[in-house]
């Protein structure tokens, strides 16, 4: 017999072989699995040639397997399921589950929702560990080398291979020290003032400070702090004005008066982003899913 290549073998041809173990017959065979005789004989002719055995044994009017072939029915199984395991979406089970997640997250994003995330979720785990990484401006390279699990960002990735969901859209106010001075009166009164900002933000296009530029305006900022969570630190005690997200009166910015800014700004949605290689992972559909429920547990955004 001339030897094929085994990578010639099919699950089709396994399938086909593992019936006629089971009836018997060529003709039962066909039967059973709706397609002619003679497909099925040639698919064992087939195998014959592939494992340089005879595999069927005429018996009368049924066939008996040779002892290669009930060697060869166990291991076949196996391997149909396995096959079958790629295609599957597997039940998903998070009592069950073992997870260590990576979130890219930048200090403000990180406070205000993974405390909350990390509460939610670790009771519904059999084991869960959670690690936030805080650049100040996530990049989608961190989630193409597998650096993190998932990101949250203040801008909308035009990437093929990025998934995103929105997760709210931002609203920027004025935070100031009310012991030390009150809200800005109108826009003239914002622009006097004297300002605090954020150093990352600096090169970031579209900003508050862009706009204002377009505006033929300028704000006067006096102290440039490194991140979210420091601002508090020098506003405190001061008369100067920080300009950052609402939602930050729930963590670093909650022992101070805010107000609206005295002109409109809209710096855009937080999102969630994703390598598209975790789509359809089941566990991973799960943790997004949560995530929005911390999100939909947030006050009025």
């Amino acid at each position: 017999m001339n030897k094929i290549d085994w990578l010639s073998l099919d699950g089709k041809s396994l399938r086909v072989f593992l019936t006629v173990m089971e009836v018997g017959t060529i003709t039962g065979a066909a039967d059973k699995l709706g397609i002619t005789q003679s497909a099925v004989s040639h698919t064992v002719e087939k195998l014959r040639e592939i494992v340089g055995d005879p595999l069927f044994i005429r018996a009368g009017r049924t066939i008996s397997p040779t002892a290669y072939a009930a060697q060869m029915a166990e291991k076949v199984e196996r391997v149909l399921g396995d096959l079958k395991g790629l295609v599957q979406t597997p039940t998903f089970s998070p009592a069950e589950c073992e997870m260590d997640l990576v979130i890219a997250a930048n200090d403000f994003q990180s406070s205000l929702l993974m405390p909350r995330f990390y509460a939610q979720v670790k009771g519904k785990l059999k084991r869960f560990t959670l690690k936030v990484i805080s650049p100040q401006i996530p990049t989608v390279e961190l989630l193409r080398e597998k650096k993190c699990d998932l990101a949250i960002v203040g801008f909308s990735p035009n990437s093929a291979d990025i998934m995103q969901r929105p997760l709210f859209n931002m609203t920027t106010v004025v935070y100031y020290d009310p012991s030390m001075r009150d809200a800005p009166g109108d826009i003239q009164d914002y622009l006097d003032s004297g300002h605090i900002g954020l150093s990352f933000l600096q090169n970031f296009k579209g900003g508050l400070d862009d706009f204002l530029v377009s505006q033929g305006l300028c704000r006067k900022v006096e102290i440039t702090a490194p991140n979210f969570s420091s601002v508090a630190c020098y506003l405190r005690g001061t008369g100067m004005l920080a300009t950052l997200p609402s939602l930050m009166r729930l963590t670093e910015m909650r022992d101070f008066a805010y107000s609206p800014l005295p002109f409109q700004f809209s710096p855009g949605k937080m999102n969630m982003i994703w390598h598209q290689s975790y789509q359809y992972d089941e566990p991973h559909k799960w943790l997004r899913k949560e995530i929005m429920k911390v999100v939909d547990s947030l006050p009025e955004k």
